[in-house]
């Protein structure tokens, strides 16, 4: 008896689906033939858990174990088809303890996963496709909506107005990604239907699965600067020339904050979204390594930052962008005035609207502000706190001005443009420049 292995699985376990068999690994234990079983899981999931179902044995040492956990395991469906689980950082939450002689055990227990991977191999794999396609589903931003969505004269002109032709957009490698609205499957709460809507990312024509995901993150950074407002995938398939299917979730995202309040997208302008997405894209793409672009956007989608931390996080996505922009090396040793002035050369776009970058001694520019901030300047003084919010706004318009004009883009086209911003009080910084003490 003392040689039996128990495995107690919960009645509730019969509506979770499938159990398979795998092995969890952390940083000190290894347990193999542990039972696993998956919540249920669709490409709308926010997340997902995992459940346990342990032997006595295997419990002994889950009890001494911490997270977080990674698991393998596979399972042959039907004859025709092998699927293989993965997740790489799994957080258990212990559950319901059983005592076994004097040795503790759990019957279950849960965990939350941050990422999961399922494969589905054929046992039997048809005739190859020429190439292999990906479908990636991503929360809405302003240009997703604008581009997923039929203007009025397309209505007008559709013969079916439930569907439109998808926008496309060239990728390398000769891969095109289409953009287009879909529906989740209904549910029901409370009962009362609802609906959940996404936007989905058909990408074909697909020679690297890893190149089409770092197309589409590209794709999605864009429309995040030109949207103002974060946009992501948490979800992405992949159907191989191979044959096997891949489905891939990154979980705990959560909901991003929304475009910040009285501000506009940066791009709006009629006909301009999709023009600016393919001349972008184009461009960002070209680049061997387009990381500066990444951050600076995340910067200046950081709006819950404090206005010190933002202004010291904008200004060195600034100085990131215009190394970039110059072809220069990382280590560069070029100050920040410098590199402006050899950019406005390369690109002649015309900043004299704003808060100055540099200016003359004693004087509280844009630059002489983030110094003080990193050596510990604090400000105490009644109106600091709407004063640096005026330089912050100005240094944002001039990170979005120096990217759009990186990426190829018109800034007068944009909402940067001085008409533009004429109609927001941070433009009009002259007292706020004249009355900051440093």
């Amino acid at each position: 008896m003392h040689e039996r292995e128990e495995i107690v699985v919960p009645q509730e376990a019969a509506n979770r689906g499938h159990i398979l068999r795998g092995e969890l690994r952390s940083a000190d234990v290894k347990i193999q033939g542990i039972l696993a079983q998956f919540s249920e899981l669709s490409p709308h999931t926010r997340n997902a858990t995992i459940f346990l179902y342990p032997t006595l044995g295997q419990a002994k040492v889950l009890l001494e174990a911490r997270s977080p956990f990674s698991f393998d395991g596979a399972m042959t469906m039907d004859g025709h088809q092998v699927t293989h689980y993965s997740s790489s950082e799994i957080w258990l939450n212990y559950g319901s303890m059983i005592t076994f002689f004097e040795m503790r055990c759990y019957t279950h227990c849960s965990g939350n996963l941050v990422d999961l991977q399922i494969k589905n191999y054929p046992v039997d794999p048809g005739p190859n496709p020429t190439n292999g396609s990906a479908w990636f589903v991503t929360n809405g931003c302003y240009l997703l909506r604008f581009l997923a969505t039929p203007s009025a004269e397309e209505l007008r002109s559709m013969t079916n107005r439930v569907e439109r032709p998808p926008r496309r957009f060239s990728l390398s490698n000769g891969g095109v990604a289409e953009i287009a609205r879909i529906t989740a499957r209904h549910s029901r709460k409370a009962e009362k239907e609802t609906k959940q809507t996404a936007y989905a990312i058909q990408v074909g024509d697909i020679k690297d699965v890893a190149n089409a995901e770092r197309d589409v993150s590209g794709l999605l950074i864009l429309a995040s600067l030109a949207s103002r407002e974060r946009s992501h995938f948490g979800y992405w398939s992949v159907r191989e020339p191979t044959g096997r299917n891949t489905q891939n979730w990154r979980f705990g995202f959560g909901r991003w904050p929304k475009r910040h309040r009285g501000a506009e997208p940066l791009i709006r302008m009629e006909g301009c979204c999709s023009g600016f997405l393919t001349s972008a894209l184009k461009s960002y793409l070209a680049a061997p390594d387009s990381s500066p672009v990444d951050s600076a956007v995340y910067a200046l989608l950081a709006m819950e930052l404090p206005i010190e931390t933002r202004i010291v996080r904008l200004f060195t996505a600034l100085q990131a962008v215009l190394i970039y922009a110059l072809s220069l090396p990382s280590s560069t040793g070029k100050k920040v005035h410098e590199l402006y002035e050899l950019f406005e050369k390369k690109y002649p776009i015309d900043n004299s609207d704003l808060w100055p970058l540099t200016d003359g001694p004693g004087l509280p520019s844009l630059n002489r502000i983030r110094n003080a901030l990193v050596h510990g300047k604090v400000f105490t003084a009644r109106g600091d706190f709407q004063l640096l919010s005026i330089a912050a706004e100005n240094l944002q318009w001039f990170l979005e001005r120096v990217l759009l004009a990186t990426l190829g883009w018109e800034v007068h086209r944009s909402e940067v443009s001085r008409k533009n911003l004429s109609k927001y009080t941070a433009h009009q910084w002259t007292g706020a420049f004249k009355s900051l003490k440093l």
